[in-house]
């Protein structure tokens, strides 16, 4: 009897090791990246980085595709999922769930019902770590992202719209965790603005390192030339409450004037401090977002800020009012939507592909002395490194949408 069961326990335990062996082939092969793969009680857990889908959901709904045919065995699966090879969100649930809901055996709220989803990522990813080596890494990879970039004017009576384009393809080198260096060039289609933006330039030289100091607190360090024809050195923090619904933020920039004019720099000495401190708070049930921030900016300005912005799955609208200290107040909207194709490339050592999203930002008053509120974009903003990852977005759109 004694021998049947070490016998039961070895052919156990060789099942659950080719089950993780073939999930881990199966993950590589479709292009995941930073894989994990482990068991450990009867739960089988899996860590990636998605660079593979524009949509994080979409990818989820594959690792547990490619997953269904190793659960057997395991009562449980707990995802952990990556950005810049630093874990951000679990998901956890039963095996039996998963493959009811893959069957369509149950819907998806039912499925979302006993989904675990939390930023309480860090004590399960370490475990991973210390007994496994990550497969298929993402560092010392090349993307070399293809997108327009816009800007329009309206409102003035004798030339009522007025618009530049440009192609701003720019490269992105994967270093090591955490860390991106990007480089943009712009090469200028129509422009209706300031002719010095009519030459092909360097729109963006960043080197960027972004930190996961424990749970709940990020940290975001980035050193370059940003838009705004700033360069200099910004620090963004961020420390979220309530499984990601509540955040506060601080952000930090010390910059000087660079322009580049064809091949020629004109740039000023370091000079200029700014800085805002923000609160946001999401409601779950509508995927609504209410920020406030406080901060001095471009323009000296002291200014308050107030935003409201919302997910359609991909889609965000938002818009913002402000006024400053002294008086001036401004307003707008904002819009981001998804940008062809929803799948990209596999990665590799150099990879072809386009932007995720394209955004737009309209400003009700254009004159320079209504332009408060006016910062750089460094292009590594916690709030894009941790998009659709949050928690209760995950949870509303697969019980609601996915199929």
């Amino acid at each position: 009897m004694i021998l049947i069961l070490i016998t039961l326990l070895i052919m156990s335990q060789s099942v659950d090791a080719q089950n993780v062996d073939d999930l881990y082939r199966k993950l590589i092969d479709e292009g995941f990246e930073n894989v994990l793969v482990s068991n450990s009680d009867s739960t089988l857990y899996v860590s990636y980085e998605n660079r593979l889908y524009r949509f994080e959901i979409d990818a989820i709904k594959k690792v547990l595709e490619l997953s269904a045919d190793e659960l057997i065995g395991f009562k449980r699966i707990s995802l952990i999922i990556q950005n810049k090879n630093i874990p951000i969100v679990k998901l956890e649930t039963s095996s039996n769930k998963v493959m009811d809901w893959l069957n369509k055996k149950i819907s998806p709220s039912d499925f979302t019902k006993e989904l675990s989803v939390s930023m309480n990522s860090l004590p399960d990813w370490y475990k991973l770590k210390e007994s496994n080596d990550f497969e298929n890494s993402s560092s010392l990879k090349f993307d070399f992202v293809i997108k327009p970039t816009y800007r329009f004017q309206f409102g003035d009576y004798s030339d009522p719209v007025k618009y530049q384009l440009n192609f701003s393809p720019h490269m992105d080198l994967s270093l090591w965790k955490g860390a991106t260096l990007r480089y943009e060039l712009t090469m200028p289609i129509h422009n209706d603005f300031d002719e010095r933006e009519d030459s092909i330039r360097t729109s963006n030289l960043v080197f960027n390192q972004t930190f996961r100091l424990s749970n709940s607190f990020f940290l975001s360090a980035s050193l370059g030339y940003f838009n705004q024809n700033r360069y200099g050195f910004d620090i963004e923090t961020k420390n979220f409450f309530m499984n990601g619904n509540f955040s506060i933020g601080f952000n930090f920039g010390y910059t000087g004037y660079a322009s580049f004019v064809g091949s020629r720099l004109f740039y000023s000495d370091l000079y200029k401090w700014t800085g805002s401190a923000s609160i946001d708070y999401r409601i779950p049930v509508y995927d609504l977002t209410l920020g406030l921030s406080i901060g001095r900016y471009l323009m000296s300005d002291n200014t308050f800020r107030v935003d409201i912005n919302r997910e359609f799955g991909e889609i965000q609208i938002g818009f913002f009012a402000m006024r400053s200290t002294s008086g001036v107040s401004n307003g707008g909207f904002k819009i981001s939507v998804p940008f062809f194709p929803s799948k990209y490339w596999k990665p590799n050592f150099i990879r072809l592909r386009t932007i995720e999203n394209l955004d737009y930002s309209y400003h009700v008053k254009i004159d320079r002395s209504q332009l408060i509120g006016l910062t750089y974009n460094s292009g590594f903003q916690l709030n894009e490194f941790k998009e659709k990852l949050n928690p209760s977005f995950i949870l509303n759109f697969i019980s609601s949408r996915i199929k």
